[in-house]
């Protein structure tokens, strides 16, 4: 038994219910359930009641869960802990990102972090939303910025908007509205649409549909990218169209036109994520240059 098999356990004990807990955890359901299976094979004993109506904790299942959470929270505070009091030296700050950030934002403030704390080194990853999200759980990363992240993350993690960055479209650079200075959403509504892969961009194509709708339609996704450089492809390409933050723009895009939206005039949240225990010395020392950041 890992640690990581009580984070499933208690989520799926708050859930009761293996879809909606593996959502929270970017993780398939079948795996979870596997898991769980796995954990009530070690412990021998049944943990969930599966009813039609969905989950209920049996006698042993309630007993497991206190017991869970305060072994996952007594595990925090011990690593904190000696992070922050016992520690001589500054760990290394580690930071997920997507990469359309890397060239705003988070340069400048990893910049001015660099000049206030040179003793400390700094590490970037660039990955996609959903591993950034299992790397903060397994404490690979320290803080991560994935662009616009979902709503249920709050539960878990403290959640700060960075900035509000507009959307816009992308168009191939032959497309009949490529040669305009700004759009109506709803002048593209009988076009093919580019989303974001699911897996590793959750919820993304809900944003998606939303800022559509907001114009008074329903887009017709019908591929999938699993990058920001991927739907740029797709869209060079000719297979549909898409929308994106604009801060997407310092990508490189050959044979691609962003066009700003005039209507409706939609923003897309940048924000950073990090876990709610107190901070190690290098994320605490990132996060007050940030702050500041945001600030201005």
């Amino acid at each position: 038994m890992e640690l990581r098999h009580l984070k499933y356990f208690v989520t799926v004990a708050e859930e009761l219910n293996f879809s909606r807990a593996a959502v929270r955890l970017y993780i398939s359901q079948p795996a979870l359930s596997r898991q769980i299976k796995n954990l009530e094979d070690e412990l021998s004993v049944v943990l969930f009641l599966r009813q039609s109506d969905g989950l209920t904790l049996t006698e042993a299942g309630k007993f497991f869960l206190e017991q869970a959470k305060d072994i996952l929270n007594r595990s925090h505070v011990a690593v904190q802990t000696i992070k922050t009091h016992y520690s001589n030296t500054d760990e290394p700050l580690v930071v997920g990102y997507i990469p359309t950030i890397l060239q705003t934002f988070l340069g400048q403030t990893l910049y001015s972090f660099g000049h206030a704390y040179p003793e400390v080194a700094v590490r970037l990853q660039e990955m996609p939303p959903s591993e950034q999200v299992r790397a903060l759980r397994n404490g690979a990363i320290d803080i991560a910025f994935m662009g616009n992240p979902p709503d249920e993350l709050e539960e878990e993690f403290t959640v700060k908007c960075i900035k509000k960055v507009p959307v816009a479209a992308l168009l191939p650079d032959r497309h009949s509205l490529a040669h305009r200075t700004s759009i109506n959403l709803a002048e593209l509504a009988s076009e093919k649409f580019i989303g974001m892969s699911e897996e590793k961009f959750p919820g993304r194509n809900d944003r998606i549909c939303d800022t559509c709708h907001r114009a008074g339609f329903t887009p017709n996704l019908h591929i999938f990218a699993d990058s920001h450089a991927s739907m740029i492809a797709l869209v060079a390409a000719g297979q549909g169209v898409a929308i994106m933050p604009n801060e997407a723009e310092a990508l490189p895009h050959p044979q691609v036109v962003f066009i700003p939206l005039h209507h409706p005039i939609h923003y897309a949240r940048s924000a950073a994520v990090w876990r709610k225990e107190t901070p190690a010395k290098s994320l605490d020392k990132y996060l007050k240059i940030l702050f500041e950041h945001v600030q201005e």
